[in-house]
């Protein structure tokens, strides 16, 4: 098993609720060697101070109803040791090396979900012991042996490899959302959901097949080694939202390998900060149809140019859909990107 430390980089954008549950599960793992960095995205709700109050034991962490679930918050020990700095800290050699358990960032701007990352990451590189960064969602709960599972698939790479993990529902822990991560159409732009999603488990499925299949791990979960970290570099933050996993596959080229951890489980709440759908909205918030799309023709454009056609005329058939529906803001949006009507975030 690695001897290094492995840094878990949490980004926080007014969900603090969720990220204190999430702590919680992870400060329950069985691995060994591993500290967590919570980067907050200028949240207007209070989330740091609300962090802060749980880690001194202040406030308690809500438990889901589920007996699966709850058994991944065990009652904690209070208090968590934590240092609290600001991007504009991150970096400067005064503030390093940071021994505690838990470090808090305060980002002092929203910079999406890549640039919001990116400065947990740069943190977590200025580390000398840092040997493996695990992007995680905060609107999540592991089991105990995830990370040691995700680590052990690791180690089975002779090459470079990433690691994802089975993704379940949290509203149906039972079900899966997605096994690692997804396949990309790089004709028409779209991500395409692999084998596996509302797939009951225990269900048979070839993990090595699926594996040979993803284009890249989703960065709900995501273990990489320090060294493709440093080669590939960091996530796009042109991006803001969206394609941001894509593209860092798409730089590191096929000679990364996306790999699985079958017995690495993490319970994940859907479309949660910004109103992406899920299993009881099938209707995506404007922020999210204008995020998509404008990640995807910014990506089609830097990697696939020759295929823009057919991307745009895959966007033109989402309006369709959209307006087929009813949902003529969704629409309207959707084409305001297309036609590079509107450059907001």
């Amino acid at each position: 098993m690695n001897k290094g430390c492995t840094y878990i980089v949490l980004l926080n954008w007014n969900g603090w609720r969720d990220t204190i549950a999430c702590l919680q599960s992870l400060f329950a793992l069985d691995y060994s060697r591993y500290r967590v960095l919570v980067c907050d995205n200028d949240s207007s709700d209070g989330s740091l101070s609300h962090i802060e109050a749980w880690c001194r034991g202040e406030i308690a962490a809500d438990l889901p109803d589920s007996d699966r679930l709850r058994s991944t918050m065990p009652e904690r020990q209070a208090p968590v040791s934590y240092v609290a700095l600001t991007a504009s800290e991150v970096g400067n050699d005064r503030a390093l090396p940071v021994k505690a358990p838990l470090v808090l960032i305060d980002n002092e701007a929203n910079l999406g979900f890549a640039g919001g990352n990116n400065v947990g990451l740069r943190f977590a590189l200025a580390q000398k012991d840092m040997s493996h960064v695990w992007i995680l969602n905060n609107d999540t709960l592991v089991e105990r042996d995830c990370l040691s599972n995700m680590h052990r698939r690791l180690e089975r790479e002779a090459g470079p490899a990433v690691c994802g993990s089975m993704i379940h529902f949290f509203d149906n822990p039972g079900s899966l959302q997605a096994i690692g991560g997804n396949r990309f159409n790089s004709r028409t732009g779209v991500a395409l959901q692999s084998e596996g999603r509302f797939v009951a488990e225990g269900c048979s499925l070839d993990i090595d097949a699926i594996e040979s299949q993803l284009d890249y791990i989703s960065g709900c979960s995501m273990l990489m080694p320090r060294h493709l970290l440093e080669s590939v570099g960091l996530l796009n933050d042109e991006y803001f939202l969206y394609y941001e996993e894509i593209d860092w596959f798409t730089r590191a080229g096929r000679s990364v390998k996306c790999c699985v951890a079958a017995e690495a489980r993490i319970y994940h709440r859907e479309g949660g900060s910004i109103g992406s759908p899920s299993l009881r909205q099938h209707r995506p918030s404007l922020t999210a149809d204008f995020h998509i799309f404008r990640s995807k023709h910014l990506f089609m454009s830097r990697f696939y140019r020759q295929s823009l056609l057919f991307c745009y005329l895959s966007t033109l058939g989402e309006v369709g859909k959209r307006i087929l529906r009813g949902h003529f803001s969704n629409a309207r949006v959707v084409l305001a990107v297309l036609f590079g009507t509107t450059q907001s975030r």
